[in-house]
């Protein structure tokens, strides 16, 4: 069992959260209000959801290898 860093994947996320942040610009300038997010908030918020996916992808690697362990 191996987690490998995914690279593509985060870049996914980060493209993801980009494009989050120009619908956040647009609904700021709607609303009058700035509630868009810095770049580095951008960064955190995809590291965020990578940190997630590889949690989630290691907790599926565990209960794999615990069914095969026990079948």
């Amino acid at each position: 069992m191996a987690v490998e860093i995914n690279v593509k994947k985060l870049h996914e996320l980060y493209e993801i959260e980009k494009e989050r942040q120009l619908a956040m610009k647009e609904l700021s300038e709607q609303l009058g209000y700035d509630i868009s997010f810095s770049d580095k908030e951008i960064m955190q918020n995809a590291l965020q959801s990578y940190n997630k996916y590889i949690s989630n992808t290691v907790e599926q690697e565990v209960l794999a290898l615990m069914k095969s362990l026990f079948s």
